[in-house]
């Protein structure tokens, strides 16, 4: 069994006072025998030192990652710090973070750390939380699904780093004080670890109904639906994806043997009528366009959120939304992670910290109830424990 216990801080410029605030919330006496922590921060919390002082003060392993805004039961802000400490008698974490990737050789550094931490662990892991680094070259579908085959399909959750705005520059990942931009890092959970997985990208009301099949694809790129180019379909169903700004519509892909969407970003539409998305196009999936709206972000995290309460567990629970929703709740950003926090703390409280998500990763079961690990944009995901 996990269990969950946070801190919080605004206090970047003066470390020590900062590090003060979060040890007396930690009350590290009362952990259990295994630990390891897990930050969500602003990228100043990196840059000033203050990670990698945390680090040495702290005794057990972190691991993190720079993000747009952070919340627990102790604070909501964009220029701020939350640690989870997940703390448990019975299982038992292994924690490593990847040599720098690149388009050469992502595929060798995450398999060797990944079978050098496994090595430390008396079996196979239950679950492994990640986070994997932006690298403009190799896309987050394409390490998500590398990552995916090297591990068996063992489910895993997590993020992709982001940072203060769509640029996506200086998102960081980190491993005690091992700073990287490239560093892939994750926690190795064995033992008996049963996260419920929540995944809600947008109200059902948002979705178009008209679904088309998948005839021709590579990787991450749509080339045709029912024949003809991805952008001529979708056109002669009075859908117009927009080529100076893709991204602001989600396409929804129905994979074989799920019941649910997943929702990935267009990164690009090409002359060929073809669309450059976030995530794999299977051939043979069903696709169809969403709406991105202020009430449908709420909606959905309202929904999101019923899910959590629904479990019944309380060991604790993590959120990371994609960071598109942030930003299109604008002006009105802090919105979600409010909402989440109010709700959260509302009853029997759970704990819970959340962060923004630049490209989420969480399992998603079939029609036969396997989980089967996805990539996803657009999306409010949590992980309840």
């Amino acid at each position: 069994m996990i269990n969950i216990v946070t801190a919080f801080t605004e206090e970047v410029d003066e470390i020590e006072d900062g590090i003060a605030e979060l040890l007396e919330q930690i009350d590290i006496g009362s952990l259990k025998k295994n630990n390891v922590g897990f930050i969500t921060c602003h990228i100043d919390f990196v840059q000033s030192g203050f990670i990698n002082e945390l680090s040495k003060r702290l005794p057990f392993n972190i691991v993190g990652m720079t993000t747009m805004a952070s919340a627990n039961k102790y604070g909501l802000s964009i220029y701020a710090l939350s640690l989870s400490v997940f703390t448990s008698d019975d299982v038992i974490f292994e924690t490593v973070m990847t040599e720098p990737l690149s388009v050469t050789d992502y595929r060798e550094n995450i398999k060797s750390a990944y079978s050098g931490a496994c090595q430390k662990l008396p079996g196979d892991p239950s679950f492994i939380l990640t986070i994997i680094p932006h690298i403009r070259e190799v896309s987050g579908s394409v390490l998500h699904k590398c990552f995916d085959e090297i591990c068996g399909g063992i489910p895993f959750w997590g993020s992709i780093s982001t940072n203060l705005d769509a640029s996506f520059d200086l998102c960081t990942t980190f491993f005690n004080d091992n700073i990287s931009e490239c560093g892939f890092a994750m926690v190795l959970m064995h033992g008996p670890v049963d996260p419920e997985f929540i995944v809600i990208s947008l109200p059902t009301r948002n979705i178009s109904k008209n679904r088309g099949q998948i005839t021709d694809s590579e990787g991450c790129l749509l080339k045709t639906v029912n024949g003809i180019p991805a952008q001529e379909y979708f056109n002669k169903l009075g859908i117009i994806v927009l080529e100076e700004s893709p991204v602001a519509t989600p396409v929804m892909v129905y994979y074989e043997g799920s019941i649910d969407p997943v929702a990935l970003a267009i990164y690009a539409v090409n002359d060929d009528g073809s669309f450059m998305c976030g995530g794999e196009m299977t051939k043979g999936a069903y696709v169809t366009i969403g709406e991105i709206t202020t009430g449908g972000i709420i909606s959905s995290t309202t929904e999101g959120l019923d899910r959590v309460r629904k479990t019944g567990k309380t060991g604790g629970a993590l959120f990371l939304p994609c960071v598109g929703r942030f930003l299109m709740l604008t002006p009105n950003n802090k919105d979600e992670l409010t909402l989440i926090k109010n709700r959260m703390e509302e009853g029997d409280f759970i704990p819970f910290t959340a962060g923004y998500s630049g490209g989420e990763l969480c399992p998603v079961r079939d029609e036969s109830g396997i989980l089967r690990n996805r990539f996803h944009n657009f999306t409010f995901i949590a992980c309840v424990f």
